[in-house]
């Protein structure tokens, strides 16, 4: 397996007294290339025992949830070292991989990813950077300062720190702030729990023909607070830069959003205001149908795109201002209808649907 770049990691400098739950974000030795891990143990009065889970990566994202720790113990005022640390630490062939260190006591972890050679030249060239704890991790972050052309490549990576999928969106901006490019148009990025992305070539991920990308940025939205970095490298000399996740206070999270419709029923019709677009509703999102009855009584019932009832069949009089909510289940089409034969003859047409991401069905009505 080819090592791209001397990727970095994200790590933890640790000096409360509180309990540590630390990411290496990725490392490994493949070819040329190691990684080299210390930790620390700060205590003046007692060795502290640390959980240290290999997390392997991918270009797909793994459950890592599994994976049981060993247990280590660093000495009182004492560093222990791991050179080439998925091998001394772990004895493992894994050849990426993020590391996860937990303890009930304060420690500092670091690491640095290196080449010892390159191209005619002896000695490293390597990266070495400060993490974050997992109380740091982002829901929303940005990469800056990215470069992708025939002088310069940028890898990003994330990790994925929580025992529930993240689901990520990533937006790539090329060197005029134009947005160019995302992970997928259609669907956002599920990250299984404890999933570790390798770093990854920018280009292969956005799908962005023809943009200037020699000063580019990406941003990210996510439903659970995740570790995002790049690394920019030098084509010409291998000298690697890493760029750290930075908050993004402008970006709006994703996940589950609570809408509400105004369903305004008279003879013989059912509109909902505003109307629902393809692209509005997503799957999990709470939907409130505020119902405005006019006329005579009417009756509705809504059904998901698997034949699901999401608002059961309900009969409203004239002047009732009713609230009735559901969660969008599925995508496809939604179809509903009035349930009261007896509110006149125009009955027949109080019919409609609308979709979700896409359509699935020709309507209804289900009466």
């Amino acid at each position: 397996m080819r090592f791209q770049l001397p990727v970095i990691c994200l790590l933890i400098f640790a000096t409360s007294a509180f309990a540590k739950d630390v990411y290496l974000s990725i490392g490994g030795s493949v070819g040329v290339f190691h990684t080299d891990a210390r930790i620390f143990n700060p205590s003046t009065t007692k060795d502290i025992q640390i959980q240290a889970y290999l997390l392997p990566a991918g270009t797909s994202a793994i459950d890592n949830s599994g994976v049981q720790p060993i247990n280590i113990t660093v000495p009182k005022r004492s560093m222990a070292v791991y050179n080439d640390v998925t091998q001394s630490l772990f004895n493992s062939g894994v050849a990426l991989a993020a590391i996860r260190l937990k303890s009930d006591d304060d420690f500092v972890a670091s690491q640095r990813i290196y080449a010892q050679s390159n191209a005619g030249c002896v000695g490293t060239l390597g990266q070495f950077v400060p993490g974050l704890d997992v109380s740091m991790a982002m829901k929303q972050g940005v990469l800056l300062q990215l470069k992708s052309n025939a002088s310069f490549r940028t890898n990003i990576g994330l990790v994925n720190p929580n025992p529930t999928a993240a689901n990520v969106s990533w937006r790539l901006y090329d060197k005029n702030s134009a947005a160019v490019g995302s992970v997928s148009s259609s669907s956002i990025q599920t990250i299984p729990p404890f999933g570790v992305i390798q770093p990854t070539n920018m280009v292969s991920l956005f799908s962005a023909p023809g943009a200037d990308l020699s000063d580019s940025w990406i941003s990210f939205t996510s439903d659970q607070p995740i570790f995002a970095y790049a690394s920019v490298v030098d084509n010409g000399t291998t000298d690697p830069t890493f760029i750290p996740m930075a908050a993004d206070s402008g970006a709006p999270p994703i996940g589950p959003t609570s809408k509400t419709y105004t369903v305004t029923e008279r003879n013989f019709s059912i509109t909902i205001s505003p109307q629902i677009g393809i692209n509005d509703l997503k799957v999990g999102d709470q939907v409130t149908f505020h119902f405005s009855v006019r006329d005579s009584d009417h009756g509705f019932e809504l059904v998901d795109p698997n034949g699901n009832v999401l608002i059961p069949s309900v009969i409203f009089s004239p002047g009732d201002e009713v609230d009735k909510t559901f969660t969008v289940t599925a995508k496809g089409t939604y179809n509903y209808f009035c349930t009261n034969s007896s509110c006149g003859t125009g009955h027949n047409s109080m019919v409609g649907s609308f979709d979700v991401g896409q359509a699935s069905s020709p309507g209804g009505p289900y009466y």
